[in-house]
């Protein structure tokens, strides 16, 4: 694919920060790459609390970030994911925050970006 390196280690970076730090201690966070034709797509997972259905448009909104209530995950200002989807729209790409397929507990966030030969 072509693209900023620098931009797209950033969101990557703030994806796999963010699931680290969402998840408990000893949780396992993934990552994937996958493509066909057309997309590159990279999937982030974790063990934390996950994003409710209802927010998961929010978290992609600047200032905003979903904590649990005992705030024991993630301490985040709720820039980085607004920073994330302008990088990622800006490669002509998406990005989105899902349940995990497994059903357990934890978010999938998964990039979605244009492979050269598809633009």
């Amino acid at each position: 694919m072509l693209g900023d390196g620098s931009r797209l280690e950033r969101v990557f970076e703030n994806l796999i920060d963010n699931a680290i730090s969402f998840s408990p201690d000893g949780g396992i966070v993934t990552a994937a790459v996958t493509q066909d034709e057309a997309e590159l797509v990279v999937r982030v997972e974790d063990e934390g609390p996950g994003v409710p259905e209802e927010e998961r448009e929010a978290i992609f909104r600047r200032f905003q970030s979903i904590r649990p209530s005992d705030e024991a995950y993630g301490q985040h200002s709720g820039l980085g994911l607004a920073i994330a989807r302008t990088i990622i729209e800006g490669h002509q790409g998406s990005i989105m925050v899902e349940s995990r397929e497994d059903r357990l507990s934890g978010a999938r966030f998964v990039v979605m970006l244009p492979r050269a030969e598809a633009r």
